[in-house]
This record gives C-alpha cells, sequence and structure tokens, in this order.
C-alpha cells in the first residue's frame, strides 16, 4: 500500500530521531531528503530505498519546492511508498505544512513524525532552558533569514519580553542584532549563538547582545546556527560537556626536520572548516614526541599531547577495519600508518571526520572526541582551574 511520511529528523544528533521515525524510514521505498539531516540517519532506511537528496540549507541552493512536490507525487502515483525527512521538526521553518497541503490536494493522505528541533535542543545542549520561571514565561521562535517586506518586527519582538529563539539568522546577525538594540533591547541582554547543536563539532559563543556580531566573526562561527536571545542565556552550563568546544583529536605523522611552520599549514589545511579552538589535543607516535617542531607547536596552541606506542597502533588497524595501512610508512616507522590510528586512539570510541591529509611531509587526520572522553577532558579543566 502507498504510504507518505512527514518525518522530522531532529536537530543533528542521530539517536534524537524518534522510534516512529525509525520505523517509517525502514518501511519506505524513496526518501526525499534535507541537506541538514544527519547521513547516518540514512543508514535507518532500507538497504534498496531510493535516496533523494534536495538540499534546503539555509543560504544555500536546493532543489525549488514545486519540483520537490512534483517529483513526490509522482513516486506516490507510481505505487511507491515516500518519506520526506527534515531537518529538527517538519512544522518548524521546513515548509512541511506546504508540503502536506499539496498531498491532500493530490488525495494523498499523510502521516505527520514529529521531530526534536534545533530551537529547544541547541540551548538544552548548554543546559538553557527557554522558557523559566521569573525569568522568561515563554519563547517566541522566529527566522533572521527574511528581510525587506517579510523581515520580522524586531521592535514588536523585544518589546514582548520573551526568549528570542531565531533560526537562519546567523548571516544577519549585524541587521538583527542592531535592530532590536534600535527598538530598546538592553545592550547587555544575554545572548548565544550555537553552530551544529548536538553534533561533535557543536561550537558556540556567549556573549552580549551588544558584542554578539564581533564575537561570532571572531570565532568564525556560521550556518547552521541558533540564535537565543534573552536573559535565560545567562543560564548557560560553560562546563557542562556540550558547552566544551574542544571536540577533536588531531593525529600528526611527519619526517623528521619538519618545520613548526610545515605542521601549522597542514593543520589549518585539514582541520578546515574547524578552528583551532575545536581541538583538544593531538597525538602521535612516541617515538615524535620530543621533535622540536611537534613541541613548539603544542605550546603555540597550548595543545596537550598525547602518545602511542607501535603496539597501539598496529592495535588500532587490527581493530578498525577501515584503516587503510601504507607498506612505504610500515618500512619507514615500523607502523602502517600515523595519523589516523593516533587521532582515533586519543579519541577512544570516536570517529574520523577526516581521513588522512597530506602536505609538505605532514599527515593529519581528525576524530571527534566519544561523549565519555568530552565528560573527561571537562572534569580535568576544572580541576586544573582549582
Amino acid at each position: 500500500m502507498t504510504r507518505a511520511w512527514l518525518i522530522g529528523a531532529g536537530p543533528g544528533d542521530a539517536e534524537l530521531i524518534t522510534v516512529k521515525a525509525m520505523r517509517a524510514l525502514a518501511l519506505a521505498d524513496v526518501v526525499f531528503v534535507d541537506d541538514l539531516v544527519n547521513p547516518e540517519i540514512l543508514d535507518m532506511a532500507r538497504a534498496d530505498a531510493q535516496i533523494v537528496y534536495v538540499g534546503k540549507r539555509g543560504g544555500s541552493a536546493s532543489t525549488p519546492q514545486d519540483e520537490i512536490i512534483a517529483t513526490m507525487l509522482s513516486h506516490l502515483h507510481a505505487g511507491r511508498s515516500v518519506a520526506r525527512l527534515k531537518g529538527g521538526d517538519p512544522f518548524v521553518f521546513g515548509r512541511g505544512g506546504e508540503e502536506l497541503l499539496a498531498l491532500q490536494a493530490a488525495g494523498i493522505h499523510a502521516e505527520i513524525i514529529s521531530g526534536v528541533t534545533a530551537g529547544i535542543a541547541a540551548p538544552a545542549t548548554l543546559g538553557i532552558p527557554v522558557t523559566h520561571r521569573g525569568m522568561a514565561q515563554g519563547a517566541i521562535f522566529v527566522t533572521g533569514h527574511g528581510a525587506g517586506a517579510e523581515e520580522p518586527d524586531w521592535q514588536a519582538l523585544a518589546a514582548t519580553g520573551l526568549t528570542l529563539v531565531i533560526y537562519m539568522g546567523i548571516r544577519r546577525l549585524d541587521d538583527i542584532a542592531g535592530a532590536l538594540l534600535r527598538a530598546g533591547m538592553a545592550a547587555q541582554t544575554p545572548c548565544v549563538a550555537i553552530q551544529s547543536a548536538t553534533l561533535p563539532t557543536q561550537r558556540q559563543v556567549l556573549a552580549s547582545l551588544e558584542t554578539l556580531p564581533a564575537e561570532v566573526r571572531r570565532e568564525g562561527l556560521g550556518s547552521p546556527a541558533i540564535l537565543v536571545i534573552g536573559s535565560v542565556a545567562a543560564l548557560a552550563c560553560i562546563d557542562d560537556v556540550a558547552a566544551s568546544g574542544r571536540a577533536l583529536t588531531i593525529g600528526l605523522g611527519f619526517r623528521r626536520g619538519v618545520t613548526i611552520d610545515q605542521i601549522e599549514a597542514a593543520v589549518r589545511t585539514a582541520l578546515h572548516p574547524y578552528a583551532m579552538t575545536d581541538v583538544a589535543c593531538v597525538a602521535t607516535l612516541d617515538s615524535k614526541a620530543n621533535e622540536p617542531a611537534l613541541v613548539d607547536f603544542c605550546e603555540r596552541h597550548r595543545f596537550p599531547l598525547r602518545t602511542f606506542s607501535k603496539q597501539d597502533v598496529q592495535a588500532c588497524f587490527a581493530q578498525n577495519a577501515s584503516l587503510r595501512g601504507s607498506a612505504i610508512v610500515h618500512e619507514q616507522v615500523g607502523v602502517e600508518g600515523v595519523s589516523e590510528p593516533c587521532a582515533l586512539l586519543a579519541a577512544t570510541s570516536g570517529k574520523l571526520v577526516r581521513n588522512k591529509f597530506a602536505l609538505d611531509g605532514v599527515t593529519v587526520a581528525v576524530a571527534a572526541l566519544c561523549r565519555q572522553d568530552r565528560i573527561r577532558q571537562v572534569q580535568g579543566n576544572h580541576e586544573d582551574r582549582q
């Protein structure tokens, strides 16, 4: 029987999708997926399902909405079951209402499967409630993407005293902050900008309304991001595990005699679009621990250095069949590779987010820390400050 679903994929972390959504994906013949949906969620689809990518990232090109609907209807009329998979919740800035009306007009019933929206999940990662007794009796979700005739009434919004949760507003942050300040919102109003919420690469900036645009530029935050403006932002738990921006480990391999500038260039290139402030530690073979360029690089950025034995590295290769070894590297240093296994070992049960990248005698791999390692990292930082 032909079926149609409008499914919310949640804010990013694949584990935040609902059980009902997982069951629907396992039944669908065709899955139309937005750009912001975590690729891991597609593993929940049927192995033989057709996956159709339609874009839908704020500020970027995507398949026209009319074309998406027409293609969905074509599959449905051909007797195929269709799942429309959207980031967050389909009815929160997801144009789910438009697609539902189009399906209904064609005589097709669609089941709505709600998802966790980023406007709640993003601040929650920092311990920020969007409502809080005595601080905010409500929250307003608003898009910051519109301009001109579609510009929200910032003066009216500022007058409510409620928490403002702004989607797709990072590109227009200067305009939005300026409008709110002109509307009378206090310059010291607490704010937070959160990029890639709930993912290992989450980054955030806490600042006042007056300084938020400059701080976001300084830290290089971009889309996808959520802005939270209001007194509740002051409740952010900056020492919470999710508030730690340092979620990545760097695995380094290099030939003898490389310079600090060569290491710097290779790491920055491999790390893009992430930043040095996302790095929790650097890892390499124990035989390279005293190389002057490596020591200087770690001191320059105050990175902890973790080292591993050849036995550790070979064990990592044995446990990770996807790692590709090199006979040339084995001949030179006694192991099949350095950067990828060292990045993974430093991240414990984490995963690679950048495979081996080579530049000018330096190899770099990047892994994301697992949740428990991030907890230990934050606890260690807290103990260091005491």
